[in-house]
């Protein structure tokens, strides 16, 4: 730090080395001139990874698609202005899913706050809301002393992580700058280091954070209800031996976890045998809220005890049932008298056996094939991660009971369920895993982050950005509003006429436009061989689509009715 230009640089650069220090590794730059210290001082760090977003908005899902991968704190770095504003739709998805996120946005020094002076608004709380702490830093000088910014940065990573007596998610740390921004030589004070001379003199943090230590959760008699989860709580149920009803994004969904959704739709169709085989002694609720309505209906009919595991901020208890809520780390353990539930059991087997054939027997390429199509094509791939965008692709593939092969991990962006930043996400995973990544989104959800194409142009390793294109919001759909035509087309389902080949080959991306279900196949193998990001475009009907999934669900809901007479 003795190398430092000015006392902006140095304050810049501790900050830099600290979050080295702490575990930070991926580092997202906007442009921007009194961003100029921070750029300058993460992107000169010999270790840190630095990626560059021209827009905010995508920067910032990139740095949240690289965290929610990696499990450590990313830092997006931007300027002053409207471009902190372009935060807040990821800084929201970071708070609801609790995924550590550094925000270090530049500012005006106090004396061109709210006087007129260009590019300055109120921006220090601009996204408390979001935030889990927001910290406004005064303007770098040697009057202040080194281990306030040396503990700053501590804290705030802390509470990203979680580690701070809080849940974890988005922290904005404002940084007041007065010139020089650019890394001018000005004289500082260098005796300001005196302080945190035991800091200089070795490679560890200033202050260190411990994490909570897990508590181990014995299961008796629960029936076990998964969504996304912290990775040694998802750890200790793999090879459960009980019953486990696990949502697509928990990373455990497979054969005899998958199907909840399937099951329910029989289930509510008046099958009181199949009902009444459901019943659960208690259940555990792990995790973040699930994909499937029917299962959180299901859940909030049942009168047995229900503990829920892993609330607080956000609290999960949509049914507002449950007797008892735990936030802290669990691992779960198998009591040794518990068994699987008999009738989930059977009944997840014989409808997921039955969707299995029935989707296998679908001629025409649409939107759940595909998603079929696609996953089972990964399999040749030892890792690697499936994102999944938050309208149609996640929902067929959690009730259709598609789930990532092997090793392979799911994610998604279900905490708001948003579609905007879906791109930028997935490119985030792939920095950040250094695997294949294949990413479903829909057409809607391509246009608003178009941008982030360009993001996709760095990426190294396989992406496989598949584009759902039904031409349209064709989710909305299965929604009441669908019955008032005078309005559901034009404002609703919006229909676009746009091909995404086209645009993605303008950004220098590989492109495949597959017609046959053997051709989307074959696609993937090829896209995850070559490396670098290719767009598989899948155009089809909405119709078709729905039908479709009604077939599949029907061959489903028969063979339960033959099962549970």
């Amino acid at each position: 730090m003795r190398d430092a230009p000015n006392i902006n640089m140095a304050w810049t650069m501790l900050a830099a080395e600290e979050c080295w220090r702490l575990g930070v590794r991926h580092v997202v730059v906007c442009p921007g001139s009194r961003s100029a210290p921070l750029a300058v001082a993460f992107a000169r760090h010999p270790k840190l990874r630095v990626h560059v977003a021209h827009d905010e908005r995508g920067g910032a899902f990139m740095a949240l698609g690289i965290a929610k991968s990696s499990g450590a704190p990313s830092v997006l770095v931007m300027t002053s202005g409207t471009a902190v504003a372009n935060a807040l739709p990821a800084m929201v998805e970071a708070r609801m899913t609790r995924t550590p996120l550094l925000v270090f946005a530049a500012d005006r020094p106090p004396e061109l706050r709210d006087c007129g002076a260009n590019q300055a608004i109120p921006q220090a709380q601009l996204l408390a809301g979001a935030a889990r702490w927001v910290v406004d830093m005064p303007c770098p000088s040697t009057d202040v002393a080194a281990e306030f910014v040396l503990s700053t940065v501590d804290e705030a990573h802390a509470r990203a992580c979680g580690n701070a007596g809080a849940q974890g998610g988005a922290v904005h740390v404002n940084w007041q700058f007065r010139e020089p921004l650019a890394p001018e030589v000005r004289a500082w004070d260098i005796g300001w280091l005196w302080s945190i001379a035991r800091w200089t003199k070795s490679s560890a943090p200033w202050r260190t954070a411990l994490e909570p230590l897990p508590s181990t959760v014995d299961i008796e008699d629960a029936v076990i209800v998964a969504g996304r989860m912290p990775a040694a709580t998802g750890a200790s149920l793999h090879g459960w031996k009980g019953t486990l009803l696990a949502d697509i994004a928990s990373s455990l969904a497979g054969a005899g976890t998958a199907g909840a959704d399937l099951v329910l739709r029989a289930a509510e169709g008046g099958n009181r045998t199949l009902r009444d085989a459901l019943c659960p002694n208690a259940l555990a609720i792990a995790g973040d809220a699930v994909v499937s309505k029917r299962l959180h209906a299901w859940i909030s009919a049942q009168s047995c005890a229900m503990t829920v595991f892993g609330a607080g901020d956000p609290r999960v208890d949509p049914a507002h049932r449950a007797d008892a809520v735990y936030a802290g780390p669990v691992r779960f353990k198998a009591a040794r008298r518990l068994k699987p539930h008999a009738g989930w059991t059977r009944a997840i087997a014989c409808a997921t056996r039955a969707s299995s054939r029935a989707l296998a027997a679908e001629r025409a390429l649409c939107e759940p094939t595909a998603i079929a199509d696609a996953t089972a094509a990964c399999a040749g791939v030892d890792h690697g991660t499936v994102f999944y965008g938050s309208s149609m692709p996640i929902r067929d593939a959690d009730f259709l009971a598609i789930s990532p092969p092997g090793d392979w991990h799911a994610s998604a962006n279900r905490g708001a369920s948003g579609i905007d930043g879906l791109v930028a996400s997935a490119v985030g995973h792939a920095h950040a895993s250094g695997e294949p990544v294949v990413a479903f989104v829909g057409d809607v959800s391509a246009l608003h982050d178009l941008n982030s194409l360009q993001l996709a142009t760095m990426v190294e390793t396989p992406l496989v950005l598949i584009v759902l294109n039904n031409d349209g919001g064709g989710i909305f759909r299965y929604l009441p509003i669908a019955r008032h035509d005078d309005v559901f087309e034009a404002c609703f389902t919006t229909p676009h006429g746009l091909s995404f080949a086209p645009i993605a080959k303008s950004f220098g991306l590989a492109v495949e436009s597959p017609k046959t279900r053997a051709a989307m196949a074959k696609s993937v193998v090829k896209a995850l061989r070559r490396g670098g990001t290719t767009v598989i475009e899948v155009a089809c009907t909405r119709e078709a689509s729905e039908a479709c999934r009604a077939r599949v669900a029907k061959a489903a809901v028969e063979a339960l009715a033959r099962e549970f007479r």
